[in-house]
């Protein structure tokens, strides 16, 4: 066979193909072009981001090549993303470390990135969240006696994530505030 007839053999089985090297590159530039608007419209973890374009029924090994590029050239960062969301959810929202990793699971990101984000918390200040939670609620709740208020407060910080031991300390710091 001489080179014409293995020329003309390829060119008979790629137009035979549904695909072509040119669709291939469209194909990864949609992905590309759909991965960038993601990132335009807000931060996503790099599994929720993969899950949405497999959803749209994208190729896996496009989409798992162009997040890795991303990832690389620093487009994509979880860590850093896991961090910021830790640090919203637990000076906007008042949410606890406990609360907030379940928040950062749920958003798909890795136990890595939860681990290293809820590290970055600070103890004493998830305590004074906590208090000033607590002395707003015992507030509303002038009425009431204040073991029974002492019971309720307590009760809504545990249910907001907080550990026992902050919830005590914060209703006897808001105790001490409400009786000086």
């Amino acid at each position: 066979m001489d080179l014409g007839e293995l020329l003309k053999q390829a060119e008979e089985t790629v137009s035979g193909s549904n695909y072509s090297l040119r669709s291939v590159d469209s194909i990864e530039e949609e992905v590309r072009v759909a991965l960038l608007k993601m990132i335009e419209r807000g931060g996503k973890a790099s599994s929720a981001i993969r899950k949405q374009l497999i959803e749209k029924e994208y190729q896996a090994e496009i989409v798992d090549q162009l997040i890795s590029r991303f990832i690389e050239v620093g487009l994509i960062d979880d860590y850093a993303l896991a961090k910021q969301w830790a640090l919203t959810l637990s000076t906007r929202k008042a949410k606890s470390k406990t609360m907030v990793a379940i928040a950062l699971r749920e958003k798909g990101f890795s136990q890595d990135a939860i681990d290293e984000a809820i590290a970055e918390l600070d103890q004493d200040r998830e305590l004074e969240v906590a208090s000033a939670l607590a002395l707003a609620k015992m507030e509303r709740m002038s009425g009431i006696d204040s073991s029974t208020r002492e019971r309720r407060v307590a009760g809504f910080l545990s249910r907001k994530g907080y550990s026992s031991n902050v919830v005590w300390a914060a209703v006897r710091s808001a105790t001490q505030t409400l009786h000086n």
